[in-house]
């Protein structure tokens, strides 16, 4: 009777098992192809997915079921963002040597929101928050990243990025203002030229200081040109985009805003190995109030990751600024 029943159990036990790896390989098919269609999705829709509370929380689903689901489709059910992102290829990017930044960087000052609004649009965020010390910006509002794996034809851009940061702030008890005043818009009805957004972002700055004397740091967050290979690296078997920061040399806050940047790129380094490219700093001796960096001594600008770089990579990296940035502001208090 017992080798019966035993019998029965193993049986059961199979059965079991290979209901649930059909439902796996379904399911798996089943987002595969999803992946294949063209779904609309706009960019404020896919932002407040990403803000949402299921963004990072953990679900009940079993640790072998989760392995499975992982292996058939390298989607992870802890992490919602990764339905969104389906894709079977592994890059993996690894720094083998240090090259020049000067041959990394590519100046984006020929940048035209024009040449974005057809593939993305600017963004809402909402700021109801109380003396805030942090304000981003994006002074390059619509640069893009890839869109490679997402199940839409939505192509997320820097507004994205500065916004999903500032929530990562925000939740750190870090209070944060972020920019989302079309600049492009405001520019055509100042009646100044294309090229002049640094005057329209600097416009926006003494706006935030006027309106929020609590403000204290100042981030103009945009993304790099550079090949992936150069701004992305893998640690740990996870992918990042990697972050530059950039400096004028000739403004009055010169001294004291590389102060801050070599802080920051010293905080990331030293529990993410070369994931800051360093300090690209820029010389040009008729404009003394290069990147709007010398309204204030803590006054920066960051390039987050590149064109090609992923979502997924600029959210990793997101956390890690986030964390630098806290550490920062804190010991600076």
């Amino acid at each position: 009777m017992k080798k019966v029943r035993l019998k029965k159990k193993k049986k059961l036990s199979f059965k079991l098992l290979f209901l649930l790896l059909i439902f796996i390989m379904s399911l798996s098919l089943t987002v595969k192809k999803l992946s294949s269609l063209d779904i609309n999705v706009n960019d404020k829709e896919y932002l407040d997915y990403m803000i949402s509370t299921s963004y990072k929380n953990k679900n009940n689903y079993s640790y072998i079921v989760n392995s499975i689901l992982k292996a058939f489709s390298n989607i992870d059910v802890n992490k919602p963002i990764t339905f969104l992102t389906f894709n079977n290829k592994k890059n993996n990017y690894n720094v083998k040597k240090d090259i020049e930044v000067k041959e990394e960087y590519k100046r984006e000052d020929d940048y035209n929101s024009k040449d974005y609004e057809n593939n993305t649009s600017y963004i809402e965020v909402k700021n109801n928050i109380d003396d805030p010390i942090v304000y981003i910006y994006n002074t390059h509002q619509l640069e893009t990243y890839s869109n490679e794996g997402l199940i839409n034809n939505m192509v997320p851009n820097v507004m994205m990025a500065g916004s999903l940061l500032k929530e990562k702030l925000s939740k750190n008890k870090i209070p944060t203002y972020f920019e989302d005043t079309n600049l492009s818009d405001f520019i055509n009805k100042m009646g100044l030229p294309e090229n002049e957004l640094y005057g329209g972002s600097r416009v926006f700055i003494s706006n935030a200081k006027e309106n929020y004397p609590s403000l204290k740091y100042f981030i103009d967050l945009h993304r790099d040109s550079v090949s992936k290979e150069i701004s992305t690296i893998n640690i740990e078997g996870k992918n990042y985009a990697r972050v530059l920061f950039v400096l004028g040399t000739t403004n009055k806050n010169y001294l004291e805003n590389k102060k801050m940047m070599a802080k920051l790129d010293s905080i990331i380094n030293e529990k993410y190995p070369k994931l800051s490219r360093g300090i690209y700093e820029v010389d040009i001796d008729d404009w003394g109030e290069i990147y709007n960096q010398d309204m204030d001594k803590n006054a920066i600008l960051i390039e987050l990751g590149a064109k090609d770089n992923t979502m997924n990579e600029v959210i990793n990296t997101i956390d890690v600024l986030c964390f630098a940035l806290k550490k920062y502001i804190e010991e600076d208090a």
